[in-house]
């Protein structure tokens, strides 16, 4: 066998074949549930098999926008993530620059702490996250959970930004300082830009995670009308019977921002992620 054909083989049940494999695995289930999500509430469980919807209706997004309150969920996970990452973005970058830039005692140590951070389950803190938001007066608050999105998210994105900011010479801050520019204009006018899509990926990174959570809402939140969307889905699982085709519709609502986000940012997502990989 020629030694370019081996190759090619190779190549094919390597990479190809796993890559086919793991794209059904994460299709098939995507494309049934939005099938579904067209198709009558009855019909699903009663009707004879059919993948496409015959006839499609858009009935199920009407009814669980509306009368299930998925609007309201929405509008709450909107806040709440977009509240997050606006803070977990700012503090992010300037931490970051000060990891980067300033030599201090114990930094070292304070690095190693902030990564060991995202080694505690988050299960493991929840019943003293509980107690310090109930004395806080933060546990049945859309705020209290911003607090907590971002108490979350900074240490490992600093520790991203810092690696992406490593990148940039620091020459260009002492020009900058030479020609009169502050330590926040010299991060907002020079290193903000360059390092543009690593701060995309953060952003993009920690809306992600802000929205998927569910179990810091879960348990905090009591007031339904405060629900994330994460939340307000679990409540479409009846006791005794489920209308999966509203079901369905709620979680293809639920996917439409993550799947724009990424679609908006992947081109700088991928240099992102090459450019924080290349210095630590």
């Amino acid at each position: 066998m020629r030694p370019l054909v081996k190759k090619k083989i190779v190549r094919v049940f390597m990479l190809y074949i796993p890559m086919i494999c793991f794209l059904l695995f994460i299709g098939i289930p995507l494309l049934w549930a939005l099938s579904v999500s067209f198709k009558d509430g009855q019909t699903v469980i009663s009707g004879p098999f059919s993948f496409l919807p015959n006839p499609a209706t858009f009935k199920n997004y009407i009814y669980v926008w509306q009368e299930n309150h998925l609007a309201r969920f929405f509008k709450n996970s909107i806040i709440t993530s977009v509240g997050a990452v606006f803070f977990v973005g700012v503090l992010s970058l300037f931490n970051g620059y000060a990891l980067s830039r300033f030599n201090f005692k114990g930094k070292r140590v304070f690095m190693v702490l902030l990564l060991m951070t995202q080694m505690i389950p988050l299960a493991f803190n929840m019943t003293a996250i509980f107690i310090m938001m109930s004395r806080m007066k933060l546990s049945n608050s859309l705020f209290g959970i911003i607090l907590l999105h971002i108490s979350a998210g900074i240490p490992y994105n600093s520790l991203m930004m810092k690696s992406f900011i490593g990148n940039i010479p620091k020459e260009i801050d002492e020009a900058a300082a030479i020609d009169g520019c502050t330590k926040p204009q010299i991060i907002s006018k020079i290193i903000l830009p360059a390092v543009r899509p690593g701060f995309t990926t953060v952003i993009a990174y920690a809306f992600i995670t802000c929205w998927n959570e569910y179990l810091l809402s879960y348990t905090l939140l009591t007031d339904s009308d405060k629900f994330p969307i994460s939340v307000g889905l679990k409540y479409l699982v009846g006791e005794y019977s489920t209308n999966y085709a509203s079901l369905a519709a709620g979680c293809i609502i639920a996917l439409i921002p993550p799947i724009l986000l990424f679609a908006y940012v992947q081109k700088h997502l991928v240099s992102g992620m090459n450019a924080g990989a290349v210095k630590g």
